[in-house]
């Protein structure tokens, strides 16, 4: 048992020993570092502690973002939940300290590393790398996988400290995971607006666990980019408007992911081969050439259970919704739905190039039953199909 408070004055009201005084202290900083260890056992690899005031600059560059229409699309990031992400205690009013956590996870592929050859008429596309991460018995959604570790450390904590309150974030929480992180001395923000973390880079899942218990804060980082600006040049469709400024509705994983119904046209050409999620930013990142975690290995099976780094595009195009269910339920894929990903496929093979894969784009514009997979596949036939031949004089 962790005793966090002591005798704030002696009871005769004279002074009190240093000693004495700063015995609370060092039980705290005790707590602290141990609730440290036992989050880096339960495999993450940056911990921190942020104090619970608000988060204001975090707030006005949230509110920002919506004024400007950077956020367009997702109805759910609204001002009202800004405002309470912005101040956790609005919500959680016994709340003392925030645990700062990153997960790290292994980026697809490796420098130098080339995917799986592809079959002709058969191109491969990409997924983003957290979305092919392995809990250990098999293919897992980091969503339950970062909720279970966060379980796990709270109940930790409540056996040291009884009656400890705690609440979990991982994602979808109204957390502003990146904002803690910074103030916890977890990482940085690079100018992709990612976290850049000492230990694995960018390549790292955020998430916070709200305490009752006041714990001694980390230190921020000091570190930040310097003169590189390698992501920004980097970014496939421009969404990253200004350094640390994300244009959300440019995005690739935005585009994959949370955008419903049919891509624009004038940017599915700059999509490439992504199906689900984007990594661009990340692999060009100098910072994590240096410090990602090992590769996951290119070569597992186009038909391996779950996600793989380089999937193959005819076959997810093809997949009906009970295939679908049965690859990627447990997954972060699951999230775009069978239609979503079905019609990132069908981008995504317009842009391989391969002509041979015109026959299952022209069978999923023709029998998909969702109208944006018909309207790519459409797309998608149209740029592979040889130009008509001219007509005689």
């Amino acid at each position: 048992m962790f005793p966090v408070e002591g005798p704030g004055a002696a009871a005769s009201g004279g002074t009190v020993s240093t000693a004495v005084s700063d015995r609370p202290r060092a039980r705290a900083r005790d707590l602290r570092d141990a609730l440290g260890d036992e989050a880096r056992r339960l495999g993450f690899s940056g911990f921190g502690v942020a104090t619970v005031r608000p988060f204001r600059r975090a707030r006005w560059r949230g509110l920002q973002a919506i004024a400007q229409g950077r956020m367009a699309g997702m109805p759910w990031f609204t001002p009202e939940r800004v405002d309470a992400a912005a101040d956790l205690r609005r919500r959680h009013p016994w709340a003392r300290s925030i645990v700062s956590l990153a997960y790290p996870y292994p980026p697809a592929g490796g420098s130098g590393t080339a995917p799986p050859a592809a079959q002709p008429g058969r191109p491969r596309g990409r997924f983003a790398a957290y979305a092919c991460l392995d809990g250990g018995a098999g293919p897992t959604d980091y969503h339950d996988l970062l909720a279970s570790r966060c379980d796990a450390l709270a109940a930790w904590l409540r056996a040291g400290v009884p009656g400890l309150r705690a609440k979990r974030f991982v994602d979808h929480g109204w957390a502003m995971d990146r904002a803690v992180a910074e103030r916890a001395g977890v990482g940085f923000a690079g100018k992709s607006a990612s976290l850049i973390t000492p230990e694995a880079g960018s390549y790292v899942l955020l998430a916070e666990v709200l305490v009752s218990v006041p714990l001694p804060p980390t230190a921020p980082s000091r570190r930040e980019c310097g003169a590189c600006r390698a992501c920004l040049a980097a970014c496939p469709t421009g969404a990253l408007a200004a350094p640390g400024v994300v244009d959300a509705t440019r995005c690739v994983s935005y585009l994959t992911i949370e955008h419903r119904g049919p891509i624009p046209e004038e940017l599915r050409p700059l999509l490439g081969v992504w199906a689900f999620g984007c990594d661009v930013c990340q692999e060009v990142c100098p910072v994590n050439a240096r410090l990602a975690p090992p590769a996951l290995a290119p070569g597992r099976g186009s038909t391996a259970q779950g996600p793989v780094p380089f999937p193959d595009l005819v076959e997810c195009l093809g997949l009906d919704d009970a295939g679908f269910a049965g690859r990627f339920r447990p997954t972060a894929v699951w999230r775009t739905g069978r239609a979503g990903l079905a019609r990132n496929c069908a981008v995504a093979l317009g842009n391989a190039g391969d002509p041979l894969a015109l026959p299952a784009l022209r069978e999923a514009a023709a029998t998909d039953p969702d109208e944006a997979v018909r309207d790519a596949a459409r797309w998608s036939a149209e740029r592979l199909s040889p130009p008509p031949a001219p007509r005689p004089l």
